[in-house]
């Protein structure tokens, strides 16, 4: 039979415990979103590169086109 001093302390020892492996676990899955964010802001740059260069190309046809009226 514990006796409670002996409870409390397997309680506190349970709870530390579980509240570090809860730390762990989060730390990991904060591993995760870090490559996450990073390949979203690749993949961003790499959009806005496209669409830059898209709007460029139309640009200068729009140019050619206005300078061939003119």
């Amino acid at each position: 039979m514990l006796t409670l001093l002996q409870v409390r302390k397997l309680r506190k020892i349970a709870r530390r415990q579980i509240r570090n492996e809860k730390k762990l676990k989060l730390y990991l899955l904060n591993l995760n979103w870090i490559k996450i964010r990073k390949q979203k802001e690749r993949r961003k740059r790499r959009t806005l590169t496209k669409l830059w260069k898209m709007e460029r190309l139309r640009l200068m046809n729009n140019q050619q086109l206005l300078t061939k009226v003119a």
